[in-house]
């Protein structure tokens, strides 16, 4: 039960409330609105319209404080994603379960261009956390991303070696270095956000390499106004063969998303 903001929302973490089991999915489409119902209803529309204050007003303390520490750039991609889903189409009541001073319940949210669970925690009028349903809306914040992408793309890749050098030898399987330039990204007050997840293909498509935690990398805006920048990273791979590099990019700020691919070699040794 949250009481907090799901990490695939604002990455920060939940609580549960001690000895509280879900009831059984009603399914009931809500028709009467209650308070519980119109702090929920009042949320997603303050946020799709990034209306931080109001949203804040909605929270009460700690939840406030979790909202504001997360920075704008982390509401942006929520206000993107809610945007591009449209207006709230119907709340569904799937099930409730009483809290001390308030109620826990979770909703089926259907929008104009999909749907997604949600689960809130209302006490004493206020709300004490909220989450949506993690895989489905990580689906919705991709299809939100690519429908919205277009400038976003890396002008130039290559590998390098342990010197930081454009690589001229050998790649070690150990340590696969890269450098990308990426142009397009969008900023906020004269700073970049980026997160890359990346993963690493055998020639038979099996995968062998696949980090646990994206990058999460800022750095700041060129003076000259331009929305790009130099990355660097590393993957490993088990040995020799031939690979393909797999780089899942977005833009944090501009909600872009896109995937870039790279192939190399790993030459046995003599």
């Amino acid at each position: 039960m949250p009481r907090g903001i799901s990490s695939l929302v604002l990455a920060l973490s939940l609580v549960c409330v001690a000895g509280c089991e879900r009831s059984g999915s009603t399914r009931a489409p809500v028709a009467a609105q209650d308070p519980t119902d119109q702090l929920t209803g009042e949320l997603l529309a303050t946020l799709r319209a990034g209306d931080l204050e109001a949203a804040l007003g909605l929270c009460n303390a700690a939840l406030a404080g979790d909202l504001e520490r997360r920075g704008a750039s982390e509401l942006a991609v929520i206000t993107a994603t809610l945007d591009w889903l449209g207006a709230v189409e119907s709340l569904e009541l799937e099930s409730e379960q009483p809290v001390a001073g308030g109620v826990d319940r979770r909703y089926l949210v259907r929008f104009g261009h999909g749907e997604v669970g949600l689960s809130v925690t209302a006490v004493n009028g206020k709300l004490e956390g909220f989450e949506f349903d993690r895989g489905q809306w990580q689906v919705l914040v991709d299809r939100a991303a690519e429908a919205a992408a277009g400038s976003l793309r890396v002008a130039e890749f290559r590998y390098l070696d342990a010197k930081g050098q454009p690589v001229e030898g050998a790649l070690d399987p150990a340590k696969v270095s890269y450098e990308l330039a990426l142009e397009g990204l969008e900023a906020l007050l004269r700073e970049h956000h980026v997160m890359i997840a990346k993963t690493v293909r055998d020639a038979a498509g099996n995968e062998v390499y696949r980090q646990t935690e994206d990058d999460d990398i800022r750095f700041p805006q060129a003076q000259s106004g331009s929305g790009g920048g130099r990355i660097t990273g590393h993957v490993a791979v088990p040995g020799p063969g031939h690979y393909q590099l797999e780089l899942r990019i977005r833009d944090m700020v501009g909600a872009q998303l896109m995937t870039h691919k790279e192939s190399f070699v790993i030459e046995p040794q003599p």
